[in-house]
């Protein structure tokens, strides 16, 4: 790069300045046209859904005609990664494009901040109507959501009650996400002509894998089939082996129980047929949506984004659930339709973190980015032009603890995630996994202590030591708690929960 060459990053944040600490999307070709009509934005996403559980993303036993086809409709980002595969962190990074350690929330329940651009309050700047519908899970442990806390969103439905109700006297079951698809479609009916963000966030197919009959039917235990790398066990054995738990304690009998499932054929396929019920629940209701807007005549003018907070393992290794660095945590879709800018059929490899999902949507409506954003538009890869504005992300499980862990046994860890390969090492362990993600497709060779891949190692190691300066990321778990604790008594108006955080489910 010559010294009068500046990337788009560099000229973002070097005009911050404008609007306010706002850098205009205006920049992006044919927004002269769109200001005329600002399009509306939804984000919906699911709870724990691999990118793999998609038929749009190779799956074949999934049953996803919908998504299938907004996908066809739209973009579809194959290098979509969630970069700390829990709940509450990525949700926080969604919506503020900062990393956990700007926001607030490095683990789950931990409150996000006040007083941060948000991708609500800088939509309401511009006219906006806000909603929220579903899961939250950024206020701390606490269910109930005050106004003051909802980050920007003004219409809000949170989430009460079970994912799947008993049973009626006519057998009819109530799925939290069919409720919530028909909050959606009576908000985007009611609001005429003012453009709208409206967020919907569906709790399933997190554990426990249910969903209502007519879905289960489809998939029988005989009929699943598994991912090659199931039949992995050593990098999950050795954890085990490293940090035993006590048999008689209560995370010694959860390990117990769900070892016992995931080391049974049987116990993985009901799982998998739970998970992939729901998943073909969701598809259904995503039609719903899809369906609400073409009959408003709005499709036109709406960006409609589907994707997840993060995957499960579902066995992949032998692990369940997610704060891994596999492909089966990390690995989230990331599907975009928006017929005036986004190319029917569109797939484009760009690296995408949560960081970038806020500048992403910002910058194809042609709305301003705060100058608070860590993260970069990535709205030109989805219109399918340029996917090389950044080459590694920064994959983390930043604290200890946490269901994953106990079922699991892995540490905290940091690492890379590439358009090629995954590195990642232990808080208490040095270097742990070295994939390529070519040659190797579900992670069965591990290259980490390999003479041959050594230089590789060492580069992949130091660009996690300058993503980690990026993210003011210590790899210290106790550094972040005390750095985290002390900076939230001057950055939340009040105080949230009881003090110590749930465990990580």
């Amino acid at each position: 790069m010559s010294g009068h060459e500046i990337t788009r990053r560099e000229f973002i944040k070097g005009t911050g300045a404008i609007a306010g600490g706002l850098v205009l999307g205006s920049c992006l070709p044919g927004f002269a046209e769109q200001a005329a009509r600002k399009p509306n934005v939804i984000f919906v996403f699911a709870d724990q859904l691999r990118s793999q559980a998609l038929g749009c993303y190779g799956d074949k036993q999934a049953r996803t005609p919908n998504i299938d086809r907004m996908a066809a409709q739209g973009a579809r980002f194959t290098n979509a990664v969630s970069t700390w595969p829990v709940c509450s962190p990525f949700r926080a990074m969604l919506l503020t494009g900062r990393y956990p350690m700007s926001n607030g929330v490095v683990e789950n329940n931990r409150p996000i901040w006040d007083g941060q651009n948000t991708i609500a309050t800088t939509l309401k700047a511009q006219g906006y109507e806000t909603g929220y519908i579903g899961k939250w899970h950024l206020n701390g442990g606490e269910s109930k959501v005050p106004a003051d806390r909802r980050q920007g969103f003004d219409y809000w439905v949170g989430v009460s009650g079970p994912i799947l109700s008993p049973a009626d006297k006519d057998g009819k079951e109530t799925w939290r996400p069919e409720e919530q698809t028909k909050d959606a479609v009576r908000y985007i009916k009611g609001q005429g002509d003012k453009p709208f963000c409206l967020f919907m966030s569906w709790n399933p197919p997190h554990d426990p894998y249910v969903a209502p009959d007519r879905y289960e039917k489809l998939f029988p235990l005989d009929k699943m089939n598994f991912r090659a790398n199931v039949a992995e066990k050593e990098l999950v054995r050795e954890q085990l082996e490293k940090h035993p738990l006590p048999p008689g304690s209560d995370a010694g009998k959860k390990r117990q129980n769900w070892r016992q499932r995931l080391d049974s054929d049987d116990g993985v396929r009901q799982i998998l047929s739970g998970y992939y019920a729901a998943v073909a629940g969701l598809d259904e209701c995503i039609g719903q949506v899809m369906k609400t807007l073409e009959e408003q005549g709005i499709a036109e003018d709406t960006i409609l984004v589907f994707s997840s907070d993060h995957g499960d393992m579902l066995g992949s290794h032998r692990m369940c659930l997610k704060q891994e660095p596999f492909e089966e945590s990390i690995s989230i879709p990331f599907i975009v339709r928006y017929p005036k800018r986004v190319p029917k059929g569109a797939v484009t490899d760009a690296l995408l973190s949560p960081v970038d999902m806020m500048p992403t949507l910002l910058g194809l409506a042609g709305a301003p980015i705060p100058g608070s954003v860590e993260g970069i538009s990535l709205a030109e890869a989805a219109m399918g032009k340029r996917s090389d504005q950044q080459d590694a992300l920064l994959i983390m499980k930043m604290m200890p603890g946490g269901g994953p862990w106990i079922i699991n046994a892995a540490t905290e860890w940091r690492g890379v995630r590439t358009k090629t390969h995954t590195y990642a090492r232990l808080a208490d362990g040095g270097p742990w996994i070295l994939f390529d993600n070519k040659s190797d497709p579900y992670q069965m060779k591990n290259l980490v202590n390999d003479p041959a891949h050594a230089k590789l190692r060492e580069e992949l190691d130091a660009t996690m030591q300058s993503l980690l300066a990026k993210a003011h990321d210590p790899f210290d778990a106790g550094k972040i708690d005390k750095l985290i604790v002390e900076q939230s008594k001057t950055k939340l108006r009040r105080p949230i929960g009881s003090g110590a955080a749930p465990a990580q489910e």
